[in-house]
């Protein structure tokens, strides 16, 4: 089982008890309370955005590729920038010609800490980055961070919960379809879209018409807390 599968399940059981085992995939897990084995399948909420063709995609596809590239800047520069400060970007995504863009995003920030200037907006590669320079250290030990701000990002919170939902029962309920079980089935979604709370989710499937087999239907936030919708 994956590390979020084996949170999401130690987090049914600390809500309801029982215990659990690893699943066939599908399911991902049987779960076991009192007389009852329930299959339960595990999945995330990513955020989805509508890419440039107009199709739906998870936001992470969009946005791995620029936190991929300040990991690497911050691995790379750890000895250039000095010890009292840390550089903080927002990189746009997703991101253009990732090798040119690193290449010359080192320049500019170099140039910046040299030159003492704080912040500055500039464009590479036509990616829009901003890049500031501040004194002190994270407690993480990193020099470099980023936030990732995606022009395809819709900030329509029930459209997008909506969406999201709409997306993973379908595509949940078609997987486990293709194998029989004639027992309780539950479909366990851990919340990776940390602005939508359990009662976001309650009423975007209110609003939604989505015909399933399943059982139950959980979330699961980032503390363990279980909900269900």
């Amino acid at each position: 089982m994956s590390p979020n599968e084996s949170f999401v399940m130690n987090s049914i059981v600390e809500k309801f008890g029982g215990r659990f085992t690893e699943g066939e995939d599908p399911p991902d897990s049987y779960f076991y309370l009192g007389e009852k084995k329930i299959a339960v399948e595990v999945t995330r909420l990513v955020q989805q955005v509508q890419n440039e063709k107009g199709t739906m995609i998870s936001r992470l596809a969009h946005d791995q590729p620029a936190m991929t590239l300040s990991d690497q800047l911050d691995s790379q520069m750890k000895h250039d920038i000095p010890d009292d400060k840390y550089v903080f970007l927002v990189l746009g995504a997703p991101i253009n010609n990732i090798r040119k863009t690193k290449s010359e995003l080192k320049k500019e920030i170099l140039s910046q800490i040299n030159s003492g200037v704080v912040k500055q907006d500039l464009v590479i590669e036509k990616n829009r980055i901003s890049i500031s320079v501040y004194d002190g250290t994270r407690e993480t030990g990193k020099k470099v961070v980023s936030a990732i701000a995606n022009r395809y990002s819709d900030a329509n919170l029930l459209s997008n919960t909506m969406n999201l939902l709409s997306d993973r029962i379908t595509s949940k309920l078609k997987k486990c379809k293709a194998k029989a079980y004639d027992g309780e089935y539950w479909l366990a979604l851990y919340n990776d879209y940390w602005v939508a709370d359990l009662e976001s989710y309650r009423l975007a499937y209110s609003k939604l018409n989505v015909q399933h087999d399943f059982n139950k239907i959980l979330i699961i936030d980032s503390y363990g807390q279980v909900g269900c919708i």
